[in-house]
Order: structure tokens, then C-alpha cells, then sequence
């Protein structure tokens, strides 16, 4: 009886799968998806000042920000497939984070309408920070009613 462990067959060289660098991508893929960024942060920026607009005008940020969210979604499966740079990663996931935020904040503006167009009207008159107070509290209590079933 033996007490040396049973003899493996040589295992075959596997060459390592390689990762593919940004210097293997060609020209025209860089130019492209820097195009693709650049419409995202112009989605971006659009949304960002959709929501400082007053409000029939506001809907640019919700319009915005779903599109931006959409093409961010785009090029973050991309990114992910064709193994793009992490920039790319990073500004697909940040056009993600904000233009989702802006849409969710003028969505729900939105859904609020007379409650909003009250609150900018009340905002506009306030001269004194406990009339913006008060403004802020109308407005809360203004959400709250028009919801059936909460008050």
C-alpha cells in the first residue's frame, strides 16, 4: 500500500482569457458612444432645468429624465457587452442616478398640479421666511387633502 497521492493527468495549458483594453476598441466605437455621452448630459442639464421652470413648462424635466434614463440604460448594457472604458460606465450610471431622481421629483409635481401651481404662486408673494414657511406647510397639507382616503 502506497501512500502517495494517485498520479492527475497533466492539465492542458489554457491560455487566460484577456480582458479587452480600450486600445483594442477601434476609433469609430469612441467617437460614438462620446456622441451617446453627450446626448445624456444634455438630457441631463434639460431636466435639471425643467424642474426650475415653472409648471406647464416643468414637464421638460419628466420628459427628460425619461430619456435620459432610457439611453442610460442603453449604454450601460452596452458598456457592459462590448467592454467600453469605465468612464463610460460611471457617466451611464450617474445620468442613470439623476435624471431618474428629476423625473421622479417633476412626476410627482405633476401628479400634485394644483397643489404645485399654488405652492409657486404662494412661494412668489412670500417676502418674509415665516410666509415661505407657511407657504411650505399650505403646501404639504394642500398634497395631503388631495389624496382621497388619507384625511
Amino acid at each position: 500500500m502506497s501512500v502517495t497521492p494517485p498520479q492527475r493527468p497533466p492539465q492542458e495549458q489554457q491560455k487566460p482569457t484577456r480582458r479587452r483594453r480600450a486600445a483594442d476598441l477601434k476609433p469609430e466605437t469612441f467617437a460614438f458612444y462620446g456622441r451617446f455621452t453627450g446626448w445624456l448630459m444634455l438630457a441631463l442639464i434639460l431636466s435639471y432645468i425643467g424642474l426650475q421652470l415653472p409648471l406647464p413648462y416643468r414637464l421638460l424635466a419628466v420628459v427628460a429624465g425619461l430619456a435620459g434614463v432610457a439611453g442610460a440604460i442603453v449604454l450601460l448594457v452596452q458598456s457592459i457587452r462590448r467592454k467600453l472604458p469605465l468612464l463610460m460606465y460611471i457617466s451611464a450610471s450617474a445620468v442613470l442616478i439623476c435624471c431618474g431622481m428629476f423625473a421622479l421629483v417633476g412626476g410627482a409635481q405633476t401628479m400634485f398640479w394644483q397643489a404645485t401651481s399654488e405652492f409657486d404662486e404662494c412661494r412668489e408673494l412670500a417676502l418674509t421666511d415665516s410666509s415661505l414657511n407657511q407657504c411650505f406647510v399650505d403646501y404639504e397639507d394642500n398634497m395631503l387633502t388631495s389624496i382621497p382616503g388619507l384625511r
